[in-house]
Parts: structure tokens; C-alpha cells; sequence
């Protein structure tokens, strides 16, 4: 044990450094279109029956030929039903299924939940300890460096030891695809991550066809093996860039294909990395060195023993805002780590699926649901195995509403022509910022589910759920987006 370590392992009795998420005001966060109409006179029956014929109509458009269409829609503050196609049909539900792990990690965790993520020392080794928190940043293990130095540590004479045990080594939910392993939506799950479990690449063409493309990493990370095999196209040449991981050399992320002479600078293409525990370990020690620290041994595995001191903790933001950072953009790892945190503290770490699965069941079963209409396969939505009912995810809107969490879920969910998934949605007709909801897709899958604010009727709670969709045509994807905006604008104006 070094001097200076000796120093530090006793100062910890005095203080510990602590470094959190810290997100600076903005007013986005707080929605500006509050969900109370200006006025909300109770729908009658021949309101209701026009309505549902209106919509009989929307849904006969042929972009849905074929398809297997669930749609409920609710009095919000009554429970009322306005209308209702297959609403106790199981759909797979894609991203829509993120409603379930965000709003029952709300309510069993509380909007002031953090996560945490830990530097402990035993005087040989340093331990870097996950707490799931996979928004941690390389700035934050910047800072931890620059806040070991500065507590007087400069070197350690054994290994950094990265410690990922609070969650079991099941790296992919069940039923993912494999083919999607490689890329950014399908991360692999550790209690121990660092950027989303994904590292920021860049691509530059080089000075001429043929030649290598060149490639901008962050943070670098010798934990990354990168095969660049990216060679520069001719000038207004197609870019067919790809991303791979082969079976046979799974740590490995390749890149292949041409990106085209004369371009600028490619944005981010975020391949997941395969072992995040690694990486975080790698970046941190990078730092420690950075900062002046020196360390004899390696980056290796392990787990943390009872007796180390904590010399530095990062929370992350608290659930109110991870919420949003979850919901807005739809971040699938964030789904599975919420999963396997309410196993953990609920069940017991390690946090499993299985125990995740068995916790959100309870949460079902505490607002009414019966978890023999839902499967549950993950916390994302990525996994074909998933299903649920339209009514189903009404009942966990309801629930959110009814709750004292209204004002953080509502904050939550994308906002049409204004946050996340819906930003660009909607515009310019009048279901733009009134329609609050959760979108989901995956292959032959699109589902919304939220609260739309109506003119004249107050608040509307629905899930509009498709599956057996064809979308091979060009133009679905648009037809399916103007049928839906015309739906939500019928929904709002309705007299």
C-alpha cells in the first residue's frame, strides 16, 4: 500500500466524495401545454356514436389492410369507454412496453429513486461497483480520477477490479433478435455500463477512393476492439456502411462497407459494445493515469468485498428525470436495467429478469391488471415474446393518472410537435401538442399509447395497437403517420 492510499483509506472516515448527475434547468421538463382543457363537457351517447363512426372510417384506409387493429379509448377522469376494436386482444407491443417498466418502477421506487455507481479501495486494489446506473458518462469517470488525486491518491499497487454483481450475467433479454446484437437499440445489459453501453464512432472519408476511411472514437478505449475494414467510395457514391459482430470473434465490432469521397464527417454511428464492464473499467483507468495515478495491475472482473472503503459515489439523475430521458427517446437499456433493478431491490440482488418479471406481476395485479393477459419477456419492448392488451396499457395510463406521480409521467411522455419520439409528429394540425403518448415499432409492429387533451372534452386516455402490418411499401411508413394524425385530430376536435 502506498503512502498516499493509506492517507486517503483513512480520510474516508471524515467524508466521501460524491458526484451526481446534474441537470440544468430547463424548462422542456415541465410541460407547457398542461393537460387541463378549458373546458370539458361530458361526452353524450350521439357524440360517441358519430365518433365511432368517424374512426370505423380512418381504420378502413387501406395503409391497414390486413393488419390485426386494437384500439380503446377512455373517458380519462371517468373510465368511461368512447370507443373500443379489439381492446382485449394480446398485441406485441414494441416500445409501448416501456410503459409498463417505467410506470411500476415509479410507483414501487419512487420519483426520487437514484442509482449509483461506486469506487471503493481495499489498499491494493481500486473497485468500480455498477448500481445500473448505464447513462454514466466518461466525464463522470473523469471527475472520480480528478477527485482521487485530489484526495491524495497517486498510485495502486494492485488491480482495478470492475464489479458488475448486482445484476445476473443474462446479457440480452429473451427473444431478442440476434441480428440486432450489434447495434445501439440492443445493448448488452450490465449493473456495471458506461454511455448507454455504447461507443461514439465517426466516420471521415480519406484523401481518395480506395483508400481507408478514417475513424473518430470516444472515449478510446482498449477494452474496444474496432476492425475497420470502412473503405472511401468514389464522390456521390451510395454509403453502405455497416456494423458486425461475427460469432466467431464476438468482442470484436466491425465495420465495413464504403463511405463516399467528399462527405463530411459522419454522425454518430453507436455500435453496442460487448462487454461494458470492460469498457468502463479501460475508460476509468485511462483517467486514473491521466490524473497522475499509477496502477500496477490490470482491469479484471470480481466483486467487491464487504470491508472496502467507499471513496467516491455518483448517483444518477433521480427516476422523476431518468423517466424522461427513458420515455422521450426510447432508450431499450434503460427498460432492461429498470427490470432488473426492481428485481434486485424487491427479490434480492443479484437483479434477474425473472425476479424483474415477477415484481412487475405484483404491480399488475395492484392496479387491476391480470398478469395472465400480459407476457413479459423484457423491459423494452425489443423482444417478440412480449404482449399485452390495449386495455391493458389504458389501465397503466389510468394508474399513472390517478396516482400521486401524475405531473412526472405526463412529464414523461413524448409530446407531439414538441419532445421526444413525437417531436416532429402531428405538426400543424390540431392533435399537435395534445397528443401525449409512448410510440413503439419493430418488425410488422406499431403501436401509440398515451393521453390526448381534446378541445371540448378534457382528457382522453388510449392505446392503439397494430400487429400482421405490412409496411414494405415506400410510402407506409407516411400514410400510416397521416392516418394516425388524422385519427388524434378527430379525437381533439371532436365537438
Amino acid at each position: 500500500m502506498t503512502l498516499m492510499f493509506r492517507l486517503l483509506l483513512c480520510a474516508i472516515a471524515f467524508f466521501t466524495i460524491v458526484s451526481g448527475t446534474a441537470r440544468a434547468a430547463d424548462q422542456s421538463l415541465v410541460t407547457p401545454y398542461p393537460l387541463q382543457a378549458v373546458q370539458a363537457t361530458p361526452w353524450n351517447a350521439a357524440q360517441t356514436a358519430v365518433l365511432g363512426k368517424d374512426i370505423d372510417a380512418i381504420l378502413r384506409r387501406p395503409v391497414l389492410r390486413g393488419a390485426h387493429i386494437g384500439l380503446l379509448l377512455m373517458q380519462t377522469t371517468t373510465g368511461r369507454i368512447l370507443y373500443n376494436r379489439n381492446a382485449d386482444d394480446e398485441f406485441m407491443p414494441a416500445s409501448n412496453f416501456k410503459l409498463l417498466v417505467g410506470s411500476a418502477a415509479l410507483a414501487k421506487l419512487g420519483p426520487s429513486f437514484t442509482l449509483k455507481t461506486t469506487i471503493a479501495g481495499d489498499g491494493k486494489n481500486i473497485y468500480l461497483r455498477g448500481g445500473g446506473d448505464v447513462l454514466l458518462k466518461a466525464k463522470d469517470l473523469d471527475a472520480a480520477a480528478a477527485a482521487l488525486a485530489a484526495g491524495g491518491l497517486s498510485h495502486i499497487t494492485g488491480n482495478l477490479i470492475t464489479d458488475a454483481s448486482y445484476f445476473d450475467a443474462q446479457r440480452y433479454g429473451y427473444g431478442w433478435s440476434w441480428d440486432d446484437l450489434p447495434f445501439y437499440y440492443a445493448p448488452v445489459v450490465s449493473a456495471l455500463g458506461l454511455e448507454d453501453n455504447i461507443v461514439h464512432i465517426y466516420m471521415r472519408p480519406g484523401a481518395a477512393a480506395g483508400d481507408p476511411v478514417l475513424l473518430r472514437v470516444e472515449p478510446k478505449s482498449e477494452a474496444v476492439h474496432i476492425k475497420n475494414l470502412l473503405v472511401t467510395g468514389p464522390p456521390k457514391s451510395k454509403d453502405t456502411s455497416d456494423i458486425s459482430r461475427s460469432f466467431e470473434d464476438w468482442s470484436t465490432i466491425t465495420l465495413s462497407g464504403n463511405y463516399p469521397l467528399g462527405e463530411k464527417e459522419s454522425g454518430d454511428i453507436f455500435p453496442a459494445v460487448p462487454d461494458p464492464a470492460a469498457y468502463a473499467g479501460d475508460v476509468l483507468l485511462q483517467a486514473l493515469r491521466a490524473h497522475g495515478i499509477t496502477v500496477d495491475g490490470a482491469v479484471q472482473p470480481g466483486i467487491t468485498p464487504p470491508a472496502t472503503a467507499v471513496l467516491w459515489t455518483h448517483e444518477s439523475e433521480p427516476l422523476s428525470q431518468l423517466l424522461e430521458d427513458f420515455w422521450w427517446p426510447s432508450d431499450n437499456l434503460v427498460g432492461e436495467v429498470l427490470l432488473k433493478t426492481l428485481g434486485a431491490k424487491f427479490r434480492g440482488a443479484p437483479g434477474t429478469y425473472d425476479n424483474g418479471i415477477a415484481v412487475e406481476n405484483e404491480y399488475l395485479k395492484s392496479i387491476g391488471v391480470d398478469p395472465t393477459t400480459v407476457s413479459i419477456s423484457d423491459g423494452s419492448g425489443l423482444s417478440h415474446y412480449n404482449h399485452i392488451t390495449p386495455r391493458d396499457l389504458t389501465s397503466i395510463l389510468q394508474s399513472d393518472w390517478n396516482s400521486a406521480n401524475r405531473d412526472v409521467a405526463v412529464n414523461a411522455l413524448p409530446l407531439s410537435g414538441v419532445r421526444g419520439s413525437l417531436k416532429s409528429s402531428y405538426l400543424k394540425t390540431p392533435a399537435m401538442k395534445n397528443v401525449y403518448a409512448k410510440t413503439g415499432s419493430i418488425s410488422h409492429v406499431r403501436t401509440i399509447s398515451g393521453l390526448i387533451r381534446t378541445q371540448h372534452h378534457g382528457v382522453v386516455t388510449f392505446s392503439f395497437m397494430l400487429d400482421d402490418y405490412m409496411d414494405d411499401p415506400a410510402d407506409a411508413a407516411a400514410k400510416l403517420a397521416t392516418l394516425r394524425g388524422d385519427l388524434f385530430s378527430r379525437i381533439v376536435a371532436a365537438p
